[in-house]
């Protein structure tokens, strides 16, 4: 049985996956549509990342509410399937033993961008955005989901809608804004973490934009600023993109830095592979190579 995972950050640091999205593209698999065409890729991928030394997974379920997998595949009456087995490839990974969260996205990112179903502007919008996701999160959660993830949202009153309905169910939700200075909502870094914290996020943190130095940076700013569990998951990109990528001694010394910061749960994100993880494992005295 899979250890709870808010025991786990209050005992020690603990490691997360790494790019789960580019790592299945760069083997050759799409998803959300591996989930379901691909299941054996989707599952090593996650028993790559335990066994380079990650003790939690996140289930590879971004974009797939309803309304984005029918834009994207035709697949709206497919969610329950989906996200049901996105659950269970990363629990199935680590035979149960390593928490798994569920993802959750922006209505605003991606190709849902000039077309989102959360609108600031709009009010109402907001009882959209909430029924698209209450729908997945019942999904995700009866599947076994252990945590939820609202992930690299870059405006903080959309994410705040977002754990509303997290709050709704009994697992903890852990909420990684995906920002460089600030929010697209003017919101720093510091603020993010106060509000969501105040507003019951159970761990605060960044995702994937900007270089890890500029990252850390900004996550050591709301580990300042609130006295719960602080998670900093950089992309494994140098300044130059996706055209580079940051050596891995650095990424471990970055992790490394994070912890004598006092940051929670470290991983990483996009470009990041399971070599990243594992070079992070072995800086922070773990031996992954055991698992």
């Amino acid at each position: 049985m899979a250890e709870d995972v808010m025991k786990m950050l209050g005992e020690d640091v603990v490691l997360c996956d790494g790019g789960m999205i580019l790592e299945a593209r760069w083997r050759g698999y799409d998803t959300p549509a591996a989930i379901v065409e691909h299941p054996d890729a989707i599952r090593q991928i996650h028993r790559d990342f335990l066994n380079a030394g990650s003790q939690v997974l996140e289930a590879v379920t971004w974009f797939t509410s309803r309304s984005q997998l029918d834009r994207h595949f035709g697949w709206g009456g497919r969610l329950d399937e989906v996200n049901r087995m996105g659950v269970q490839l990363a629990k199935e990974a680590s035979s149960g033993t390593a928490p798994v969260g569920g993802c959750l996205v922006s209505t605003r990112t991606g190709s849902w961008e000039g077309d989102p179903i959360f609108d600031p502007q709009d009010p109402s919008s907001r009882d959209r955005a909430k029924a698209e996701w209450d729908e997945q999160i019942a999904v995700l959660v009866d599947a076994g989901a252990d945590f939820l993830i609202p992930e690299t949202f870059h405006r903080l009153d959309e994410v705040l809608v977002c754990l509303e309905c997290c709050k709704k169910t009994s697992v903890p939700t852990m909420v990684f804004m995906g920002m460089s200075r600030m929010t697209q909502d003017g919101a720093t870094a510091a603020e993010c973490a106060r509000v969501l914290a105040g507003e019951g996020a159970d761990v605060v943190g960044l995702v994937c934009n900007g270089t890890p130095e500029g990252m850390l940076n900004l996550v050591t700013e709301m580990r300042q600023a609130v006295d719960v569990p602080v998670a900093w998951q950089p992309n494994g990109f140098g300044p130059g993109g996706k055209d580079t990528r940051v050596s891995l001694d650095v990424m471990a010394g970055f992790a490394v830095k994070a912890k004598a910061e006092g940051i929670n749960l470290i991983g990483a994100c996009c470009g990041a592979g399971p070599n990243v993880i594992r070079a992070m494992a072995r800086a922070l005295g773990r031996a992954p190579d055991a698992v």
